[in-house]
């Protein structure tokens, strides 16, 4: 249900071991996709900042919650699962089992919290403080709060129509953004770095990347744009995943803009 002058966070958990300062990175975008702000902080500064919306949708690049074992026990037919192939990963949530029988080889989340790694776990307290900020999940929920699940790297797979998108250096960088510039969203076109660059420049260790977003930027400006889409585009985007245990929001892959 669309609410009135709605802010679009995406949120990307960064992925290290231990305490990290600053380890959530943010974007958010207004009604008409124009860029409102892009930080990192720690949980008490992007709650401070999410708490602080009267009506939003906020994207979140990690699990909801442990797998509830659902796979195990429906009838295969109910779900789509594949249950005949073996390498379909054990002990997994219902949309990574789905997601890997359609290529793509997600790290399974356990069904229990103490088994899961502990970026997965600053994921499920993120979701329970957004619970509590009355964000309530999507889909499913009515209310000017929203929280939904994706995942950057599966978004710029689908975007690619079944590529996976270069490892996490320039190139990179500069593929993701210039996927993202061709979305029409509020990043440098990417193609600009290369009148910039001199063999003087390259030689002296200077890459003129300064308008290039990190990769942490990039995969929550991804997240924003899918948060953009299921409150403005729903028909452009799939639900993979049982309701109930959580499920992950992606580009429609049959209607890749790309």
């Amino acid at each position: 249900m669309a609410v009135k002058n709605p802010v679009f966070v995406g949120i990307e958990i960064i992925n290290a071991p231990g305490r990290l300062r600053n380890a959530y990175v943010y974007a958010a975008l207004d009604e008409t996709c124009q860029l409102l702000a892009i930080g990192r902080g720690d949980r008490a500064e992007l709650l401070a900042f999410l708490g602080g919306q009267q009506s939003a949708w906020a994207a979140v690049n990690g699990p909801r919650r442990p797998n509830m074992g659902i796979h195990s026990h429906e009838n295969p037919s109910q779900v789509g699962l594949p249950f005949e192939k073996p390498e379909l990963p054990p002990n997994s949530r219902v949309c990574e089992r789905l997601l890997a029988a359609e290529g793509f080889t997600l790290t399974p989340t356990p069904d229990k919290a103490a088994d899961c790694t502990s970026w997965a776990r600053r994921s499920f307290d993120l979701y329970q403080q957004l619970t509590e900020f009355d964000y309530g999940d999507y889909p499913g929920s009515e209310g000017p709060r929203y929280s939904l699940e994706t995942h950057p790297e599966i978004i710029f797979w689908r975007l690619l129509k079944g590529k996976l998108p270069l490892p996490a250096s320039l190139e990179g960088r500069l593929q993701r953004q210039l996927i993202l510039y061709s979305l029409q969203m509020p990043v440098p076109d990417a193609m600009d770095f290369f009148l910039e660059v001199t063999r003087f420049k390259l030689i002296q260790g200077e890459v003129p990347d300064e308008k290039i977003f990190s990769i942490e930027e990039l995969n929550a400006l991804a997240a924003a744009y899918i948060a953009w889409q299921a409150g403005n585009q729903s028909e452009d985007i799939d639900l993979i995943g049982d309701p109930e245990e959580g499920q992950i929001v992606l580009p429609a892959r049959m209607i890749s803009p790309l």
